[in-house]
């Protein structure tokens, strides 16, 4: 989730951030590059679940071999991420996020001419998969530290707008996309249709040149184990950043993992079907768009407290659902909570950018993200066998419920009442703190 540059600017109120926070941004060859290359490899992510679902389903016929090959990928991915982290504080990031892409491209190619061919089988799905898993662990640390890298510090968050607000557009597209090619064409064509939008990704990102961090900003040859450690070490130290983790932990386990498994089937009981679900879930994504385009304007002074609110209101869609509104209710409730998780991404992904020390930004990044979704796999397990005790609106309301009044402790919390000057401060100092010897190589550059 997210370092002076966002905090502690005063001025920026008549900046050109404000005045034009994209234009020149758009300007610079190489942030467009990089963005072309973000964009592609979230739309390749939107037509990835399409394809890979019915491969499997197809091959096997299975639904618990998809849930195998699933949770294999997503487990890779979070073990990976530390490793990630570490890469992206050690070595070009450009590099590392062109070949995490390829490598998934590769991967894409080699399942698409063996399902067009008819040679594939389940065990060489499972390998692949397990492949994407070790790209998308390097790549999503990466991929959030590489921003500051092409972005000047007063436009990040209008950087991260615009990215974030793309990518989440391409995702509405995708998945309608992939299902067509995939039923006319087979599996296979989806996973070519993948493999297209990565080698985008590849080229843009190659062509950026992105340059290197400064060296001394870099891990330089400490061991694995030391890195991970002095990362973890500036973590701890950020309490903000650990609560708000924490805090999406609960969310996660709470709402977000219940709505996937549960919200198809309440839709079919109550709502007529898979029509209307298409429609709330298109009204959140709409909401998410929105949302992350809106943060690039917004420069709230408690940027932490405003994060901390937005948990709540992205409870709303899974409060109406559970309560039995009708599907008009439901979707506005969706756009609601959608906005809401939009601004709490961006307002955070750029907080941490501007307030984490750019020596450890990716290794902060790898520790956040894992932290954020350690809640989704235990979500995923518990929901169907909690709605069938309770039923299910009445479990999908009990969880939003908690999930609004377990946001209070963290929308109280005066770790996350401090001010961006504040928060300037308190980066400067993480790193010294937690590794002087990195802070003192870092000061003489």
């Amino acid at each position: 989730m997210h370092h002076d540059r966002l905090c502690g600017r005063e001025g920026s109120e008549h900046s050109p951030q404000v005045v034009a926070p994209w234009r020149s941004l758009l300007a610079d060859h190489r942030f467009c590059l990089v963005l072309a290359g973000l964009v592609g490899w979230s739309a390749a992510n939107s037509v990835l679940p399409v394809a890979e679902s019915f491969a499997i389903l197809r091959l096997t016929g299975s639904a618990s071999k998809l849930g195998i090959v699933l949770a294999c990928q997503a487990a890779v991915a979070l073990i990976v991420g530390l490793a990630g982290g570490v890469a992206g504080d050690r070595w070009s990031r450009g590099r590392i996020l062109v070949a995490s892409a390829a490598v998934r491209m590769i991967g894409a190619a080699f399942l698409a001419v063996s399902l067009l061919m008819h040679t594939a089988s389940f065990r060489s799905l499972l390998a692949v998969c397990i492949g994407y898993g070790c790209a998308n662990g390097f790549f999503g640390p990466v991929s959030t530290a590489v921003l500051p890298d092409v972005a000047p510090p007063d436009r990040l968050a209008a950087a991260n707008a615009l990215t974030g607000g793309l990518s989440s557009a391409a995702t509405v597209a995708g998945p309608a996309i992939a299902g067509l090619i995939v039923a006319v064409l087979g599996p296979g064509a989806g996973f070519a249709s993948e493999a297209a939008l990565l080698a985008v990704t590849v080229t843009c990102l190659a062509a950026a040149r992105i340059p290197a961090a400064e060296p001394a900003s870099r891990a330089g040859s400490a061991g694995l184990l030391r890195q991970l450690r002095t990362g973890w070490q500036v973590y701890a130290r950020l309490r903000w950043l650990w609560l708000l983790t924490l805090q999406w932990t609960a969310f996660s386990l709470l709402v977000l993992a219940p709505m996937s498994v549960l919200g198809p089937g309440i839709a079919l009981r109550y709502l007529g079907g898979a029509a209307a679900w298409g429609v709330i879930s298109s009204c959140l994504t709409t909401g998410v768009v929105a949302g992350q385009f809106a943060a690039g304007r917004l420069r709230p002074r408690r940027p932490l407290l405003a994060c901390a609110c937005m948990c709540p209101a992205g409870a709303a869609e899974a409060l109406a659902l559970g309560l039995g509104a009708p599907v008009a209710v439901i979707a506005a409730a969706a756009v609601l909570a959608g906005v809401a998780l939009g601004l709490q991404f961006l307002m955070l992904q750029t907080t941490m950018q501007l307030c984490v020390p750019p020596a450890v930004l990716a290794r902060v990044a790898a520790l956040d993200l894992i932290g954020s979704e350690l809640g989704q796999p235990a979500g995923y397990a518990l929901a169907g066998p909690a709605a069938a005790i309770l039923g299910l609106r009445t479990f999908v309301t009990a969880a939003a419920v908690v999930c609004i009044a377990a946001s209070a402790p963290f929308v109280l919390a005066p770790a996350l009442r401090d001010s961006r000057e504040t928060l300037a401060r308190i980066g400067s100092q993480t790193l010294a703190a937690a590794k002087p010897a990195e802070a003192s190589r870092q000061t003489a550059s």
